[in-house]
């Protein structure tokens, strides 16, 4: 019979694959946890303004007030640096010019991801006479 020791050329390849796998993976491991971070405060920053859209729409015309207030949703504190804002104003006569009896609101979401500011901003309109009135 014949012996022979070592190692193959394919199992020296198999090897050198699996290495390369395993670093691949650790070298992009902390880019994907930095993703699913981002991925998850842009779908709860999302969550909150739509809630407080949701919550002017249902508010009568008349009770629209304008100026900006904070936004209390508590979930903002989930955020890094979150901070939220509501204004109500009357509309831009470039807008609506036919004078019509409409406010704007824009609902302001801020924090901070990797020590960059992100903002999520909506904007919407509210009638006289329109939704609940």
């Amino acid at each position: 019979m014949n012996n022979q020791r070592g190692v193959s050329l394919v199992e020296s390849l198999l090897v050198i694959v699996a290495v390369a796998a395993i670093v691949f993976l650790m070298v992009n491991i902390p880019n994907v946890v930095n993703l699913m971070g981002k991925s998850n405060h842009l779908s709860l920053v999302r969550e909150i303004g739509l809630k407080q859209l949701e919550d002017k729409r249902t508010t009568s015309y008349i009770n629209l007030v304008n100026g900006t207030t904070t936004i209390s949703d508590t979930r903002i504190s989930l955020l890094p640096q979150g901070t939220g804002t509501v204004t109500v104003a009357d509309c831009d006569p470039s807008i609506c010019t036919n004078s019509e009896h409409i406010k704007k609101i824009t609902i302001t979401v801020s924090w901070k991801d990797n020590n960059k500011q992100q903002d999520f901003k909506i904007d919407t309109f509210v009638g006289e006479g329109g939704l609940n009135q």
